[in-house]
């Protein structure tokens, strides 16, 4: 399954509680196979707080999870491909009942260089090449729609806590987030041990603003789940293991015959 043809949810890990580190090839490096990246994201879906599917549920509807994840690299390289400064988003549908209805398109930003897109591409491909060997890959991503560059702005306020992400100046996508504090506690609320593809914990957040519209799928996610991450990784976090949704199981056809949440019924009155 090459880039072209379906493309990971969540990009940059794959493996079965490990990960591999992307290949430095062409315009990535020339054979130099290390990589550093330090960086965050912010992923919105339109499921319940806290994300089912990084704790191997189903998501909350059959049709799957309708999921944006926008990515900034503060600096770091893939082979000798510098990677500084550059954002990617993807959206689609992921994780559905009908894996014929999952789809995912790429939005990269209009500043990168032809060699960061070639590395990042490098990386997804890796990516779903690993899950297709897994026989997971139409189940946690899907028809690949297209890729196109666009003026992404990506901003994270002096505190982290807000992380936001635009496309088109909010046209094509706006999604803002806010962590959340609980009362009496000084930190975010913080879930470790989970599925994703940048580490194995992650800050929940409010989701203040959830917005995307293109010619084909449009949706206001805004007040679903939401979370954020800070990230750090390079040949040795990989080598540790703990990343990556590989293992994730929860389809009828991987075994999982429990009901997605909107099946499920009251408790008897």
């Amino acid at each position: 399954m090459k880039i072209m043809t379906i493309l990971g949810v969540i990009l940059l890990a794959c493996g079965c509680s490990t990960s591999s580190a992307p290949p430095a090839k062409g315009g990535s490096g020339g054979g130099d196979a290390s990589f550093e990246l330090h960086g965050s994201r912010i992923i919105g879906c339109c499921c319940q707080t806290p994300c089912s599917c990084r704790a191997n549920k189903k998501p909350m509807h059959c049709h799957g999870c309708d999921f944006t994840t926008a990515v900034h690299i503060d600096r770091g390289h893939v082979g000798k491909t510098d990677m500084s400064g550059v954002s990617w988003v993807v959206v689609g549908r992921g994780f559905g009942e009908d894996v014929a209805k999952n789809w995912v398109y790429v939005y990269y930003s209009d500043t990168a260089s032809e060699a960061q897109v070639e590395a990042l591409k490098a990386m997804m491909n890796a990516d779903v090449e690993d899950w297709k060997k897994k026989g997971t890959a139409q189940y946690i991503a899907g028809a690949f729609k297209g890729m196109s560059k666009a003026p992404i702005r990506y901003t994270v306020s002096a505190d982290k806590r807000d992380y936001d992400c635009s496309i088109d100046g909010g046209k094509t996508l706006e999604i803002k987030t806010r962590s959340i504090i609980l009362p009496g506690h000084k930190e975010p609320v913080r879930l470790s041990g989970i599925f994703d593809a940048f580490g194995d914990s992650f800050v929940q957040a409010d989701c203040l603003t959830h917005k995307y519209k293109s010619a084909d799928y449009s949706w206001d996610l805004t007040g679903r789940q939401c979370n954020q991450a800070d990230f750090v990784l390079d040949n040795a976090r990989v080598a540790r293991g703990g990343i990556g949704w590989g293992c994730w199981s929860a389809h009828e056809a991987l075994g999982d015959k429990s009901a997605y949440p909107e099946q499920m019924k009251d408790d008897p009155k």
